[in-house]
């Protein structure tokens, strides 16, 4: 006997059809990345004019907003579809929403004392979005 959502039944009869499994098909998978590259650009660039405004104070808690930006951006380009598959592609829009502004724009000088300061709490701030990101969209 095999335990399944409903109760317990029959290996045959648990046997799920081919058309029951769900997967992530190339053509959504594709819209997927696509919308976490554009919905990364825009979010990297609000985080630019962000901390124009306020300064660093704010970056865990915009830590923690972009990564749930970005899993319902990549929940959206899926077709609200959950797996290990689009938490990966959630995680990549996090780093690459933290690779626009500070890497294209700014450019990473850790020689700079003050830069590389800044630059943890960055980090530990991308770590944040990336955690989120990954346990909302799994």
């Amino acid at each position: 006997m095999v335990y399944t959502p409903v109760g317990i039944k029959c290996p045959d009869c648990a046997r799920l059809p081919r058309s029951a499994i769900v997967r992530l098909k190339p053509d959504r998978a594709a819209r997927t990345i696509a919308a976490a590259v554009v919905g990364g650009l825009v979010l990297g660039l609000g985080i630019l004019l962000l901390q124009a405004a306020v300064g660093l104070f704010f970056t865990l808690i915009l830590g923690y907003l972009i990564g749930i930006a970005m899993s319902e951006i990549v929940l959206w380009g899926s077709g609200r579809y959950r797996s290990p598959t689009t938490a990966a592609i959630a995680v990549g829009g996090c780093i690459w929403t933290y690779v626009v502004p500070y890497v294209l724009f700014y450019g990473v000088n850790l020689g700079d004392v003050a830069r590389s300061a800044s630059l943890i709490w960055v980090v530990i701030g991308a770590a944040i979005a990336c955690y989120v990101a990954y346990n909302r969209t799994q």
